[in-house]
């Protein structure tokens, strides 16, 4: 049995009138630069988050990048996030001038709260955590930490659409992104902010257009980070369906942690019902997580590591932290492996996964 780590083919089959007909209407509409298609689908979404106000731009990175340009973070700033992350997250705070400042992450992959404070300085303006693989940061700790020290939480979101965000969590800026491989994925590029304050939405809506105020008019340096309005009109059909696209990804992580979590060999976090499952991600002990990759790979099962480099080790970032010790994450990125977790993976072949990774394991 083939079984892929998720498969487009599989979605087109299922959304393919409706997206045909979203492009006729897109076609016949003119509007092929922001427009309608854009507004519906950014009040949709700010709704759907429980938002005031939600701008679309062309990307995750842009959106994180435009959040900081909007809260002044720039050149000698410190900005507190992760190294376990996509490097989006960190270049966001390098394009803008600022340095990142990596903390190491606890059992759940999520930045270890109780460690922000000693990374803490006078440069420090910010914390840009992640809600990795569609798990929930600790919210109310983390904020405590940055009203204790008057600092900026940002929330890098762009694995977690559809996760259980309440209480200390709405109150921040949280960025998103559309790529196709996304809980809500579009058929190309896309991102979005989502914030309750009127002069974040205010600025990213004129940065995202040349800095525009209005036609011709630039008040500030900006940038071309337009969401793809074409893309707005594909996403606005998916996201109908993305509480039930979530909920599977949840039953499908419940089978699995009933499953694999006995199994020696293997370290199965414990099932969370906020999470929204963006990833499943397993640890692989004993120096035996390639041998495992091996094997599934010839068994017909793709598996992904995400990620396999931590971002202060990446070569465009390496010489910036030669001393940079991030116990846990460091140690976790040769063990981590990502098993497929996706809404129209079937029953069966999410069996063959365990019954290949059992086989494995009883060797």
């Amino acid at each position: 049995m083939k079984v892929p780590f998720l498969s487009f083919k599989k979605e087109w089959g299922i959304l393919r009138a409706d997206f045909l007909n979203a492009l006729d209407k897109f076609g016949e509409s003119g509007y092929y630069v922001l427009g309608p298609e854009v507004d519906e689908f950014e009040n949709d979404f700010a709704k759907y988050c429980g938002y005031k106000y939600a701008v679309g731009v062309s990307t995750g990175l842009s959106a994180l990048e435009t959040i900081l340009h909007a809260h002044n973070i720039s050149t000698d700033d410190e900005v507190i996030t992760v190294a376990n992350s996509a490097v989006a997250t960190a270049l966001a705070i390098s394009n803008v001038g600022a340095k990142p400042i990596f903390c190491d992450i606890g059992n759940d992959f999520l930045i270890d709260s109780s460690k922000i404070e000693n990374l803490i300085t006078k440069k420090t303006k910010a914390i840009l955590l992640v809600h990795l693989f569609g798990k929930i940061c600790e919210m109310n700790k983390i904020n405590e930490i940055a009203k204790k020290h008057n600092l900026l939480v940002i929330e890098d979101a762009c694995q977690a659409h559809g996760a259980n965000f309440q209480g200390e969590s709405m109150v921040n800026t949280k960025a998103f992104s559309f790529y196709p491989t996304k809980n809500l994925g579009a058929l190309g590029e896309a991102g979005m902010i989502v914030t309750n304050d009127e002069k974040i939405r205010d600025f990213a809506l004129s940065y995202r257009n040349y800095g525009q105020e209005k036609r011709y008019c630039h008040t500030i340096k900006g940038n071309n980070y337009r969401i793809d309005a074409l893309q707005c009109a594909f996403l606005s059909i998916k996201l109908k369906d993305l509480d039930n696209a979530v909920s599977k990804r949840r039953e499908i992580a419940k089978n699995y942690v009933d499953k694999l979590s006995n199994l020696d060999g293997l370290v199965v976090n414990d099932f969370d019902d906020s999470s929204s499952y963006h990833l499943f991600v397993i640890r692989v002990i004993k120096n035996k997580r390639d041998k495992l990759k091996d094997f599934l790979e010839k068994s017909g099962v793709t598996t992904l590591i995400h990620y396999p480099l931590l971002i202060n080790k990446q070569p465009c970032y390496k010489e910036e932290y030669p001393d940079c010790l991030l116990e846990k994450a460091d140690k976790f990125q040769d063990e981590i492996l990502s098993l497929p977790c996706y809404p129209l993976l079937t029953e069966e072949e999410q069996n063959y996964v365990i019954d290949k990774l059992k086989e494995f394991f009883s060797n």
